[in-house]
């Protein structure tokens, strides 16, 4: 008897606490998103190209930063200029969580409202940037000889090689040309920075500028240590309040803004370096992005954001990434890289409508 009453003691606990489980909404705990589950990465270059080697390191180590450890591919979309990806993810990828994208210069055609551009990039879900700071150079025989930085302002007119018209490098080297007050002939059309490297070493163009990797294992060791070219300066990195900042991996040469004021005594202004803020904003600060489609799920673009703030700390990335591509990548992360993608996305019309002017006059 007194056993029968022990057994119905227990039943009468056990039962208790499974209604006070239920009554306060406990549940199993749920498996990660992620988990057991696949992240395609699309990128908006060719692959074999910087964008797809970036991406792929990347792959390579952010799962591990993901909780439930998803799989991570990357699938090479080029074309039309890198946009045939941007309109594919604002239009047709889903906005499930497992999409994302790796884009490079995109937002800078976003700036100049570039028709190709059917989407609009404010809408998509950031994630992160990475900086691509540029550095710029000139053939040391250009007259009257450039032997230091600050003889480029004495630089007598010379070819300056670019890519194309609407390309952010050509626009933000000759903006920066024209604020320095520099008579030269713009030659456009190359169809990358090797031919018009190699338009240099040649002798048929005087100037130049390309991302730190190519400056540092191709421009550094065949044209600058020879003497043929003098670097310069690099493009401004520019703070979400609009501050310039020094880059940590060009120490020995000074962003254009602080070359400006060593020059003249004081800061530029005026409606062209707006305009070059802007467009390195979006093309500096946020050389490649990572982003998802319009209406992506929140708690994924919080998930990854976290991943990407990690994965900035990761010492066996870190260690790849540099060897693989000659710098160290440094991300926008946080509530500073939202507001600086937000300025940069919602440029002002009156920039807008310089830039694309300055463009078509490029044409004339």
């Amino acid at each position: 008897m007194r056993r029968d009453y022990s057994l119905r003691v227990v039943s009468i606990a056990v039962f208790s606490l499974f209604v006070v489980f239920v009554s306060q909404g406990w549940t199993a705990e749920k498996p990660p998103f992620y988990q057991g589950k696949t992240i395609n990465i699309i990128i908006n270059f060719a692959a074999g190209g910087p964008t797809d080697i970036e991406s792929r390191i990347f792959a390579k180590h952010l799962s591990r930063h993901i909780p439930g450890q998803p799989t991570v591919t990357v699938q090479a979309m080029g074309g039309g200029g890198g946009l045939i990806a941007v309109n594919y993810i604002g239009e047709v990828a889903k906005p499930d969580g497992f999409t994302a994208a790796y884009f490079t210069g995109s937002l800078f055609q976003h700036q100049i409202k570039d028709p190709a551009l059917r989407v609009d990039i404010a809408k998509f879900g950031f994630i992160t940037g990475v900086h691509g700071v540029t550095v710029s150079y000139i053939r040391a025989d250009v007259p009257p000889g450039m032997k230091k930085p600050m003889d480029f302002l004495k630089a007598q007119k010379f070819r300056a090689a670019g890519l194309g018209i609407s390309s952010s490098k050509d626009v933000r080297f000759r903006l920066s040309f024209d604020i320095l007050g520099l008579k030269y002939d713009y030659v456009t059309g190359y169809n990358n920075s090797s031919d018009a490297r190699l338009a240099v070493q040649r002798g048929e163009s005087h100037y130049h500028d390309e991302t730190l990797p190519s400056y540092r294992t191709q421009v550094e060791p065949q044209m600058v240590k020879t003497g043929m070219v003098v670097p310069l300066y690099y493009t401004d990195l520019v703070a979400p309040s609009g501050e310039i900042l020094v880059s940590r991996d060009v120490p020995e040469l000074q962003p254009f803004t602080y070359f400006y004021k060593e020059a003249f005594g004081k800061l530029p202004s005026g409606i062209k370096y707006e305009a070059l803020k802007a467009a390195n904003m979006s093309s500096t600060n946020m050389t490649r992005m990572f982003l998802m489609p319009p209406k992506a799920p929140p708690e994924t673009i919080g998930i990854l954001r976290k991943a990407f703030d990690s994965l900035s700390r990761d010492q066996d990335f870190l260690q790849e990434a540099i060897a693989t591509m000659r710098f160290q990548p440094r991300f926008e992360v946080g509530e500073a890289g939202e507001r600086l993608f937000q300025r940069a996305s919602q440029t002002s019309p009156e920039i807008v409508h310089f830039l694309r002017k300055y463009i078509e006059e490029a044409n004339k």
